[in-house]
């Protein structure tokens, strides 16, 4: 079988980076975007060509359609289809419900929400291209889109915006998975809890404990963790799976 081809947005660090090598260890060759980080997105490309993946890497403003548009033009000239659309690039602003400004809600329901819609549409003629009848991996396609627990339960104490971005989400994953179903573009949800992470590394000792206390695995997890559901969710064999959210979050939330 070729190599798969994965479009992974916000891989310069945390589970995007840890998507993008994983899926370059499975198989994939990966396009990496990222909105500030060139640096840590030119270290996780690094670590995918070192799992022999050949990669590209492109700025990318979610929060821009001619952004969009201009990366989905360099995919099509260059790869010219998709099988993998990872959307994991966004905002996390822990703001106060009492502090949240309104253009800073609009950033981030921009960002995190409409983000993944915009590219979602405008990735689709990439995913439909190129298909193989007779080569059933080849021929699967899927969207795997990166919610979180708080678009599930709400915000605790700050981030309202975050977790309605998050909600929305999770919503934008069920309606493409059914309008696309019958063209057999797959498109699934991941929803990470307490997950290491730059955010989360700026927790002080007490903040950490506190958190730490309510996971029952007893710890945080990492951004390896989600990645392996993401690449499980990628992969051809998850063939009948689709419209569904993987929770991955410790048994902070059990259904």
């Amino acid at each position: 079988m070729s190599r798969r081809l994965a479009l992974i947005t916000g891989a310069s660090s945390g589970i995007g980076a840890a998507s993008a090598v994983h899926l370059a260890e499975q198989g994939h060759d990966v396009w990496l975007t990222y909105a500030h980080d060139e640096a840590g997105a030119t270290a996780t490309a690094e670590r995918c060509a070192g799992a022999g993946a050949d990669v590209r890497v492109s700025r990318l403003d979610l929060r821009d359609p001619a952004s969009v548009a201009a990366l989905v033009d360099e995919v099509t000239a260059t790869w010219g289809r998709l099988h993998v659309l990872v959307n994991n690039g966004g905002t996390c602003p822990y703001r106060a419900l009492d502090d949240i400004e309104l253009d800073e809600w609009d950033q981030v329901m921009e960002t995190n929400a409409r983000g993944t819609f915009v590219l979602s549409r405008a990735a689709l003629p990439l995913l439909r291209a190129g298909r193989d009848a007779a080569d059933r991996s080849d021929d699967d396609r899927a969207i795997v889109n990166v919610a979180s627990i708080a678009g599930q339960q709400g915000a605790l104490r700050t981030g309202v915006h975050y977790a309605a971005s998050k909600g929305a989400i999770l919503a934008i994953t069920r309606s493409f998975a059914r309008i696309l179903a019958d063209e057999r573009i797959r498109v699934n949800a991941v929803t990470p809890g307490p997950v290491t992470s730059r955010i989360t590394d700026q927790l002080d000792d007490a903040g950490r404990a506190a958190l730490t206390s309510s996971i029952p695995l007893g710890d945080f997890g990492t951004p390896e963790d989600v990645a392996w559901v993401i690449g499980s969710l990628a992969d051809p064999r998850a063939a009948f799976v689709t419209g569904a959210t993987y929770d991955v979050n410790g048994g902070v939330r059990i259904d």
